[in-house]
């Protein structure tokens, strides 16, 4: 018995399906097939029976579901002690991160945590906001750096490292690009830019909306963009109008390539959040954690001077 293969069996056991279990564990349905298989040899005893939709533990799964957790939430504890006793903070921290977050907040927030710990490496992976947070919840990652924690409140515990108006932006040419407000239900008239389904900017706009009394179908959805920077770039060329961050739009601003334009009847900001599982973390992880606690982000949208 590993615990790969113990891991393999808890993620088949949340989702109920052995598909995406493989997807989310980026292995093949047939490695998790084998996993599975290796420990129902083990323990001599079918663990998964067929569902309506997928499978489900029988009830000798359902007993190493229970015994599994602790054993993989003690080795999560044993990795965390052995780290405390370390002197030297290093090590690798993970963090998967949306658009705004990712492309706006943790270059600054790694780069003064880095002036007082210049060992620690990161590895950063760009993701939107529910899968930044699957990812997490799969431990793919120490932190999750995002936009929203719809659904997950409870799952993690949360800081907020920034916080942003949610903005129209328009290309320079653009006949909405000489006024400095704009009306939520005057937007609906041109072609629109959305963000993909799972985008946590995406869930915000869509709120803001249905607030309004707005339908969503009245939206010329022209493309749907998987990041913030894809939307300013088709926003440039004309291809439509959209609703963005103001941090990232800020910056765009000031590099011409778009005009921001605010919107008049709402008033609405959202707040980015660094997320982390609520067990103990590897004592590096824990450093870090209590920097982003007192990190103070500071939109600065510079712009080089011509000559």
């Amino acid at each position: 018995m590993r615990f790969d293969q113990l891991k393999t069996f808890l993620t088949v056991a949340r989702t109920g399906s052995f598909s995406v279990a493989a997807k989310e564990l980026r292995i093949t349905q047939g490695t998790v097939s084998n996993h599975v298989a290796a420990l129902e040899e083990y323990f001599g005893t079918a663990l998964f029976k067929r569902a309506t939709k997928g499978v489900e533990t029988t009830d000798a799964g359902k007993i190493l579901k229970e015994s599994a957790e602790k054993m993989l939430e003690e080795v999560e504890n044993a990795k965390a002690k052995i780290s405390s006793v370390k002197h030297k903070l290093a090590g690798v921290i993970r963090i998967v991160a949306s658009s705004v977050p990712g492309e706006h907040i943790i270059p600054s927030l790694i780069a003064e945590f880095q002036k007082k710990h210049p060992d620690v490496k990161f590895r950063i992976k760009a993701e939107d906001s529910f899968t930044s947070l699957s990812d997490l919840q799969a431990n793919y990652a120490d932190f999750a750096a995002v936009g929203t924690i719809i659904g997950y409140e409870e799952k993690f515990d949360a800081i907020e490292v920034g916080e942003e108006e949610l903005v129209l932006i328009v290309s320079c040419n653009h006949e909405l690009s000489k006024q400095k407000t704009v009306k939520l239900n005057e937007i609906v008239k041109y072609p629109y830019i959305n963000r993909e389904e799972t985008s946590g900017t995406r869930k915000e706009i869509e709120k803001i909306f249905t607030d309004a009394k707005i339908p969503l179908s009245k939206l010329k959805t022209a493309l749907e963009l998987g990041s913030t920077e894809s939307v300013i770039t088709a926003v440039s060329e004309g291809s439509g109008v959209s609703i963005i961050s103001s941090i990232a739009s800020e910056k765009a601003q000031a590099a011409s390539l778009v005009k921001i334009v605010h919107i008049e009847d709402i008033n609405h900001t959202r707040k980015l959040y660094m997320v982390r599982p609520k067990r103990k973390l590897l004592k590096t992880s824990e450093v870090f954690w209590e920097f982003c606690k007192e990190y103070t982000f500071k939109n600065v949208a510079v712009s080089c001077q011509r000559n």
